[in-house]
């Protein structure tokens, strides 16, 4: 099931290019600076011109992580794998971005279940402190997405992973959005960028 989470720590909702840190602070329980901390490091070690480029992600997980590599028939998605591994903690590699899965609920700062997996890395470090997750699941969310010159697209999650979704004419989103901000929904602008 999908979980918003977002542990950047100055709440940015923007594309930041982050999936592979947050994932991994979801799988390890590691504090958000001390991943960028030892991602950016792992960098002498692998010659990657950033941390989330080239092999060097996948050769911290397996070499620092430990992570185990689990081959994944072709075609299934997140959600599908969720409902196979109901417990335990996983790094699924998707096209393009990296999602943490921890007792069968995905935690991401977009609902990617229909995401297609490549392949999954199991994570069993044994001195592992979940962080507090609950602490950067919020309740309801909202997201926009332009389709069209003329219209629209906003999702309202309700909190469980489900969603109910609107074309409007886009004109009318930014009163839309501010109604729905004013009822306490976390806004998350996917126009400049899907928050992989």
């Amino acid at each position: 099931m999908f979980k918003y989470f977002n542990p950047h720590p100055k709440g940015t909702t923007t594309e930041v290019g982050d999936c592979v840190k947050r994932s991994i602070v979801v799988t390890t329980g590691m504090d958000y600076m001390e991943v960028q901390r030892a991602l950016n490091a792992y960098k002498k070690i692998t010659g990657a011109k950033a941390f989330n480029s080239g092999h060097n992600p996948h050769r911290y997980a397996e070499e620092v992580l430990g992570a185990k590599k689990i081959a994944v028939a072709s075609g299934t998605t997140v959600a599908d794998f969720c409902r196979a591994h109901t417990r335990g903690r996983f790094i699924l590699d998707l096209p393009e971005h990296w999602v943490g899965v921890y007792d069968s609920d995905y935690y991401d700062t977009w609902d990617c279940g229909k995401e297609t997996v490549n392949f999954a890395y199991e994570i069993s470090t044994p001195l592992y402190t979940p962080p507090n997750l609950q602490k950067q699941v919020f309740k309801y969310c909202c997201t926009s997405k332009i389709i069209s010159d003329t219209q629209t697209s906003i999702r309202i999650y309700d909190g469980n992973g489900t969603f109910v979704e609107r074309k409007i004419p886009t004109e009318l989103t930014a009163g839309y959005l501010l109604c729905l901000q004013h009822s306490n929904y976390q806004y998350i602008n996917l126009d400049e960028g899907e928050n992989r």
